[in-house]
């Protein structure tokens, strides 16, 4: 078996290191049982400012050095372009070995808490035939520390409350079944990729209605995220959610118009961004221009009350405050990003 790990990284010179050395510390690179796993990792800074490359470049050969695996490959495929769907695109159909079985891709700042992460994601995938991307379970820098602040524990609430109706793609890290993601191709510029990437993940590009069971989370596998515990970050990171998937909703919207292109919208995309670069923000323009004043879908806004329904009577009572002052941020994101949206097509 073939496996390709797909390392984006932006400006992560600080913390790149210690990503890969968790990397690196994962059972499929050590594990006897394991020696017929064929793994490349391939890191792909793009528009970087600072040393990213180089930082990977030298982490990756003290790693090797000492690793006795020789069916392992890795290199480094620095881009010019800053944006994230745009390497993802390049990774997944021009870096990524085509004889891969499976790709993960994956963030250069987190860490792997578990040593049987990756092994258990792709396990999972191979164990359920029906589904197409694994992924794990994502835990808070914060839930980790002994002594919690006030901001802690509320950032640790509210993100039992995101709303997520099933197992939902985190950019961070996910395993797909790589004839599933090559079918995929991100609009360049697309604010929330793994938002849009669940959604054509689990209608299989459009071709079947939603089979949220596509996407499922792996046993014994954990990453660890930096959370937003700073007021300001975290409303401006919820703040780019809302706008990035009301875009990705306008895009959904136009893609199901294209009867013609249907089980190729992969490709539609792809054309797209080939023949123009700007078309995404054209789409943008001609979506809010159609709308009198409120372009933000519902789903956005009454996001929070979803979790809701699916808690524990008991928990949901516990729960309901922070939900509601939840719900208040999310109207004023709403409100807020819908006025950015008219001013960004007024440009």
């Amino acid at each position: 078996m073939k496996i390709s790990i797909g390392m984006l990284a932006y400006n992560e010179s600080q913390r790149i290191s210690s990503t890969l050395h968790s990397v690196f510390q994962q059972n499929i690179f050590n594990d006897d049982r394991l020696k017929d796993l064929e793994i490349e990792l391939i890191v792909v800074p793009n528009g970087c400012q600072d040393d990213t490359a180089l930082v990977a470049s030298n982490t990756l050969q003290e790693l090797t050095k000492s690793l006795n695996k020789t069916s392992l490959s890795y290199r480094i495929c620095e881009i010019t372009e800053a944006g994230k769907s745009n390497a993802w695109n390049l990774f997944i159909h021009e870096f990524s070995d085509p004889n891969a079985e499976y790709i993960f891709l994956m963030d250069a700042d987190i860490e792997l808490l578990t040593p049987t992460t990756l092994q258990s994601m792709f396990n999972a995938l191979e164990l359920n035939l029906s589904a197409f991307v694994s992924v794990d379970k994502l835990v808070k820098d914060v839930a980790l520390k002994q002594n919690k602040s006030l901001m802690d524990m509320l950032s640790l609430s509210v993100s039992k409350l995101s709303g997520a109706k099933s197992a939902w793609i985190c950019g961070q890290l996910y395993c797909g079944r790589a004839k599933c993601l090559r079918k995929i191709w991100l609009p360049k510029g697309v604010l929330v990729e793994d938002g849009f990437i669940w959604t054509m993940v689990v209608t299989d590009c459009f071709t079947s209605p939603e089979v949220p069971g596509r996407v499922i989370v792996a046993d014994n596998a954990a990453h660890v995220f930096q959370a937003y515990i700073q007021i300001d970050r975290l409303l401006r990171h919820e703040l780019r959610q809302v706008v990035g998937n009301t875009i990705n909703y306008f895009v959904f919207r136009d893609l199901q118009k294209h009867s013609d292109w249907q089980s190729k919208v992969g490709l539609l995309i792809k054309s797209r961004n080939e023949q123009d670069p700007l078309w995404l923000d054209k789409l943008v323009r001609e979506n809010v221009a159609e709308k009198s004043w409120w372009v933000i879908p519902q789903l956005l806004v009454l996001r929070r009350w979803q979790s809701l329904r699916r808690l524990p009577p008991m928990k949901a009572i516990v729960l309901l405050p922070i939900l509601i002052m939840a719900f208040i941020v999310d109207l004023l994101l709403c409100f807020q990003a819908n006025q950015q949206l008219h001013q960004w097509c007024e440009k």
